[in-house]
């Protein structure tokens, strides 16, 4: 019976590409935040706040797919099944984030799901749903 330690693995320990995915998300969602005011400040003036939204949905997936790539190494998440699970957890986290924004914005729910129902003009659901495999395709 050996008593030698296992070989050093490159992989971080389970659960740790977690912690990691949330890391890269904090940047995610502050570059979203800075993305979004200058949707406001300079596209909503130009085109009306509507279609500025539509408009600003393609910047938002490369962004997330920019981190993605430049991170994806780093959290660690071999596996098409942990490359998904990071994706789900940012995804989420999104979902969560973007909700609690427009809220203490003081805008309604109405307004909020709006945002999400392309019948209703909102390509938001489709941007935020692409967060689910950009670990996977940034690998």
């Amino acid at each position: 019976m050996s008593t030698a330690a296992p070989a050093p693995s490159h992989a971080p320990a389970y659960g740790a590409f977690l912690a990691r995915g949330f890391l890269a998300w904090l940047l995610i969602a502050a570059l979203e935040t800075l993305h979004g005011i200058a949707r406001m400040l300079w596209l909503s003036p130009l085109l009306g706040d509507e279609l500025a939204r539509r408009v600003a949905v393609p910047g938002g997936v490369l962004i997330v797919f920019l981190v993605a790539w430049l991170t994806v190494r780093w959290i660690g998440a071999r596996s098409t099944a942990r490359l998904l699970a990071v994706g789900a957890l940012w995804l989420l986290l999104m979902v969560g984030f973007d909700i609690v924004l427009a809220q203490s914005l003081g805008f309604s729910w109405e307004r909020i799901l709006a945002d999400f129902d392309p019948r209703r003009g909102g390509l938001l659901g489709f941007g935020m749903a692409t967060m689910l495999v950009m670990p996977w395709l940034a690998a």
